[in-house]
């Protein structure tokens, strides 16, 4: 069983001269995220290096490692590693989404108050890659993430992707759609028959509740794309 998989994200963040709290600045994640990725106790999926590819200013490709010198592994398991870490849909020479087909139903504030309104019936304000973990998915969408009160998890222009149908779980991103149409964007702390408890980082770090009777759906986010 593969526990490890090598890859260069730390080559390309000591060539950027980064720590690993800048480089999680600039890919909207954490510290932590970075040093788990790094040491492969986290899968490096498609969205995660393009996110980081971005983030260090190299080829998302580029962070991969395709072949293992020294590390032990006979070539059926390197050849295994390989199948382990990438989509079937996609090869160690090129990232390759497709077309843009996921539609963008609006744009979502992080912050608790002024937030935006999420079309529901209306055609999509615009269209965007879908990543591996929605193909197949026909009712899944994305939002644009307004402001940086959710920073560094998610950043002011980012694209959301949102999968309507994964439970939700402690620590998740969530799209809160309220019976007012109102969209928020927060991190889930704790759920109970009565309220959620969320989070946000801007202007300060805060918890704070809503009552379950305002939310009218839940969604889970999955990943952030930016194309800037």
């Amino acid at each position: 069983m593969i526990k490890a998989l090598p890859n260069r994200i730390r080559e390309f963040r000591d060539r950027a001269n980064l720590s690993m709290q800048a480089l999680a600045e600039r890919a909207g994640t954490s510290a932590p995220q970075i040093n788990k990725l790094e040491k492969g106790e986290r899968k490096l999926t498609v969205d995660w290096m393009i996110r980081l590819g971005r983030a260090l200013n190299v080829e998302p490709r580029d962070l991969m490692v395709t072949d293992f010198p020294g590390s032990g592994m006979s070539d059926s398991e390197q050849s295994g590693a390989h199948r382990f870490d990438l989509p079937s849909s996609m090869s160690v020479s090129a990232v390759e989404f497709g077309k843009p087909d996921l539609p963008v139903r609006g744009r979502a504030q992080g912050g608790a108050t002024g937030v935006l309104m999420i079309p529901t019936e209306q055609p999509a304000v615009d269209w965007t890659y879908r990543p591996p973990q929605l193909r197949g998915v026909p009712d899944a969408f994305a939002v644009f993430a307004y402001d940086d009160s959710m920073h560094p998890m998610y950043k002011h222009g980012q694209t959301l992707w949102v999968h309507p149908h994964l439970p939700v779980k402690p620590g998740d991103g969530v799209l809160i759609i309220k019976r007012s149409d109102e969209a928020i964007i927060k991190e889930l702390v704790r759920r109970t028959e009565s309220e959620l408890v969320l989070k946000q980082y801007r202007p300060r770090e805060e918890q704070f509740s809503l009552p379950q009777e305002e939310i009218r759906v839940i969604y889970r986010i999955v990943g952030a794309l930016d194309l800037r």
